[in-house]
């Protein structure tokens, strides 16, 4: 499995889980709950734009989108999604599936 589509999957689990936490269906929301919760249990401040970004580019399918995580905003979605880090999370998961339920 490529790093795209590693950093695809760990996108899809957080937007998935900030859906599950909040109830929110759109990109928008779902970023701010994701930036949010970041700060509030990481002390990391990321813009919510960030996650917008990441949503347009891994989520909505436009590869022009600007935006790729660096290791750091990896491990701290990693970490958001219940993971030790990024190279767990690849570790873990790079023979799975992309679960798809973000729309």
């Amino acid at each position: 499995m490529g790093y795209k589509e590693v950093i695809k999957k760990i996108v899809y689990a957080a937007f998935n889980k900030a859906k599950k936490e909040s109830l929110l269906m759109l990109k928008t929301p779902l970023s701010k709950h994701i930036s949010s919760k970041i700060e509030k249990e990481y002390k990391t401040c990321i813009s919510e734009k960030t996650f917008i970004r990441y949503y347009d580019k891994y989520i909505g399918g436009r590869e022009k989108a600007t935006g790729e995580p660096n290791r750091h905003i990896l491990d701290l979605l990693c970490k958001y999604i219940g993971y030790e880090n990024f190279v767990d999370f690849y570790n873990k998961e790079k023979n799975l599936p992309i679960k798809k339920q973000i729309i």
